[in-house]
Protein backbone atom coordinates (compact mmCIF):
# COMPACT_ATOMS: atom_id res chain seq x y z
CA UNK A 1 0.00 0.00 0.00
CA UNK A 2 1.43 3.38 -0.97
CA UNK A 3 1.44 6.34 1.40
CA UNK A 4 -1.35 8.19 -0.39
CA UNK A 5 -4.23 9.55 1.70
CA UNK A 6 -7.42 7.51 1.53
CA UNK A 7 -11.01 8.35 2.31
CA UNK A 8 -13.03 5.53 3.82
CA UNK A 9 -16.79 5.38 4.22
CA UNK A 10 -18.48 2.64 6.21
CA UNK A 11 -22.19 2.41 5.48
CA UNK A 12 -24.39 0.20 7.63
CA UNK A 13 -28.11 0.56 7.02
CA UNK A 14 -28.93 4.26 7.02
CA UNK A 15 -25.83 5.35 8.94
CA UNK A 16 -22.42 6.19 7.53
CA UNK A 17 -19.06 6.84 9.17
CA UNK A 18 -16.20 8.61 7.43
CA UNK A 19 -12.48 8.25 8.03
CA UNK A 20 -9.32 9.69 6.55
CA UNK A 21 -6.31 7.37 6.42
CA UNK A 22 -3.02 9.28 6.20
CA UNK A 23 -0.69 6.49 7.31
CA UNK A 24 -0.90 2.71 7.57
CA UNK A 25 -1.59 2.68 11.32
CA UNK A 26 -4.70 4.83 10.74
CA UNK A 27 -6.39 1.65 9.46
CA UNK A 28 -6.62 0.57 13.10
CA UNK A 29 -9.28 3.24 13.73
CA UNK A 30 -11.29 2.02 10.75
CA UNK A 31 -10.97 -1.60 11.91
CA UNK A 32 -12.15 -0.72 15.42
CA UNK A 33 -15.21 1.08 14.01
CA UNK A 34 -15.97 -1.94 11.83
CA UNK A 35 -15.65 -4.35 14.77
CA UNK A 36 -18.39 -2.41 16.55
CA UNK A 37 -20.73 -3.07 13.60
CA UNK A 38 -20.08 -6.70 12.71
CA UNK A 39 -21.64 -9.73 14.32
CA UNK A 40 -21.87 -13.37 13.26
CA UNK A 41 -23.57 -13.62 9.87
CA UNK A 42 -22.41 -10.17 8.73
CA UNK A 43 -21.10 -9.60 5.23
CA UNK A 44 -18.71 -6.71 4.67
CA UNK A 45 -18.37 -5.51 1.05
CA UNK A 46 -15.00 -3.80 0.49
CA UNK A 47 -14.89 -1.57 -2.61
CA UNK A 48 -12.06 0.52 -3.98
CA UNK A 49 -9.44 0.61 -6.73
CA UNK A 50 -6.37 -1.63 -6.84
CA UNK A 51 -3.98 -0.69 -4.06
CA UNK A 52 -6.59 1.27 -2.10
CA UNK A 53 -6.11 -0.75 1.09
CA UNK A 54 -8.88 -3.35 1.10
CA UNK A 55 -6.58 -6.18 2.18
CA UNK A 56 -4.77 -3.89 4.62
CA UNK A 57 -8.10 -3.14 6.29
CA UNK A 58 -8.84 -6.87 6.51
CA UNK A 59 -5.42 -7.38 8.13
CA UNK A 60 -6.17 -4.74 10.77
CA UNK A 61 -9.66 -6.16 11.32
CA UNK A 62 -8.24 -9.67 11.80
CA UNK A 63 -5.63 -8.31 14.19
CA UNK A 64 -8.31 -6.41 16.16
CA UNK A 65 -10.29 -9.65 16.44
CA UNK A 66 -7.18 -11.51 17.68
CA UNK A 67 -6.61 -13.72 14.63
CA UNK A 68 -3.64 -15.98 15.44
CA UNK A 69 -2.01 -15.34 12.06
CA UNK A 70 -1.69 -12.38 9.71
CA UNK A 71 -4.38 -12.14 7.03
CA UNK A 72 -3.06 -12.26 3.48
CA UNK A 73 -4.68 -11.53 0.15
CA UNK A 74 -6.88 -14.32 -1.21
CA UNK A 75 -6.33 -13.15 -4.81
CA UNK A 76 -5.12 -16.51 -6.12
CA UNK A 77 -6.90 -18.76 -3.62
CA UNK A 78 -10.16 -16.72 -3.97
CA UNK A 79 -10.97 -17.37 -0.29
CA UNK A 80 -9.08 -17.63 2.99
CA UNK A 81 -10.55 -18.55 6.36
CA UNK A 82 -9.18 -17.30 9.67
CA UNK A 83 -10.28 -18.96 12.88
CA UNK A 84 -10.25 -16.58 15.81
CA UNK A 85 -9.05 -17.60 19.24
CA UNK A 86 -10.46 -14.85 21.44
CA UNK A 87 -10.78 -15.98 25.04
CA UNK A 88 -13.51 -14.61 27.30
CA UNK A 89 -11.02 -14.01 30.14
CA UNK A 90 -8.81 -11.98 27.82
CA UNK A 91 -11.76 -9.75 26.94
CA UNK A 92 -12.72 -9.28 30.58
CA UNK A 93 -9.19 -8.25 31.55
CA UNK A 94 -9.02 -5.85 28.62
CA UNK A 95 -12.18 -4.12 29.77
CA UNK A 96 -11.05 -4.17 33.42
CA UNK A 97 -14.59 -5.05 34.45
CA UNK A 98 -16.29 -8.22 35.56
CA UNK A 99 -18.94 -7.74 32.91
CA UNK A 100 -18.31 -7.69 29.21
CA UNK A 101 -19.36 -4.69 27.18
CA UNK A 102 -21.60 -5.32 24.17
CA UNK A 103 -18.83 -4.74 21.64
CA UNK A 104 -16.51 -7.13 23.47
CA UNK A 105 -19.27 -9.74 23.69
CA UNK A 106 -19.92 -9.38 19.96
CA UNK A 107 -16.18 -9.72 19.35
CA UNK A 108 -16.19 -12.95 21.35
CA UNK A 109 -19.10 -14.31 19.29
CA UNK A 110 -17.12 -13.91 16.06
CA UNK A 111 -15.15 -17.13 15.61
CA UNK A 112 -14.26 -17.06 11.88
CA UNK A 113 -13.40 -14.54 9.21
CA UNK A 114 -13.97 -15.64 5.63
CA UNK A 115 -11.99 -13.35 3.32
CA UNK A 116 -13.03 -13.48 -0.35
CA UNK A 117 -11.43 -11.77 -3.34
CA UNK A 118 -14.03 -11.59 -6.12
CA UNK A 119 -11.72 -9.71 -8.52
CA UNK A 120 -11.50 -12.66 -10.93
CA UNK A 121 -15.16 -13.71 -10.58
CA UNK A 122 -16.77 -13.09 -13.96
CA UNK A 123 -20.16 -14.65 -13.31
CA UNK A 124 -22.13 -15.33 -10.15
CA UNK A 125 -22.03 -19.02 -11.14
CA UNK A 126 -18.30 -18.93 -10.34
CA UNK A 127 -19.26 -18.46 -6.67
CA UNK A 128 -20.74 -21.95 -6.45
CA UNK A 129 -17.35 -23.48 -5.64
CA UNK A 130 -16.89 -21.06 -2.72
CA UNK A 131 -20.28 -22.02 -1.22
CA UNK A 132 -20.58 -18.68 0.61
CA UNK A 133 -24.13 -19.33 1.77
CA UNK A 134 -22.89 -22.46 3.55
CA UNK A 135 -19.93 -20.53 5.00
CA UNK A 136 -22.33 -17.93 6.41
CA UNK A 137 -24.31 -20.65 8.18
CA UNK A 138 -21.21 -21.71 10.13
CA UNK A 139 -21.63 -20.26 13.65
CA UNK A 140 -19.64 -17.13 14.40
CA UNK A 141 -18.74 -16.32 10.78
CA UNK A 142 -18.17 -12.89 9.25
CA UNK A 143 -17.59 -12.74 5.47
CA UNK A 144 -15.37 -10.00 4.02
CA UNK A 145 -15.62 -9.57 0.24
CA UNK A 146 -13.21 -7.55 -1.86
CA UNK A 147 -14.52 -6.47 -5.28
CA UNK A 148 -18.21 -6.96 -4.37
CA UNK A 149 -19.27 -5.23 -7.58
CA UNK A 150 -18.38 -8.49 -9.38
CA UNK A 151 -21.02 -10.42 -7.41
CA UNK A 152 -23.77 -7.81 -6.96
CA UNK A 153 -26.55 -10.24 -7.87
CA UNK A 154 -25.54 -12.60 -5.02
CA UNK A 155 -25.15 -9.68 -2.59
CA UNK A 156 -28.41 -7.95 -3.59
CA UNK A 157 -30.50 -9.67 -0.90
CA UNK A 158 -27.77 -9.92 1.74
CA UNK A 159 -27.64 -6.28 3.01
CA UNK A 160 -23.89 -6.09 3.56
CA UNK A 161 -22.01 -3.40 5.44
CA UNK A 162 -20.44 -1.35 2.65
CA UNK A 163 -16.90 -0.06 2.95
CA UNK A 164 -15.78 2.28 0.18
CA UNK A 165 -12.15 3.33 -0.09
CA UNK A 166 -10.95 6.05 -2.43
CA UNK A 167 -7.73 8.00 -2.98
Amino acid sequence: MTSQTRKVTIKSGKTASHFVVHKVDDWQNVAKALVRLVKPGTIVALSGPLGAGKTTLVQYLAKTLDAPKRAISPTFALMRIYKLETRISKLVSRNRKTEIRDSAKRKFDIRRLVHVDAYRIEDVKDLVVLDLDEELMEPGTVVLIEWPENIRSWLSKKHPIEVRISF
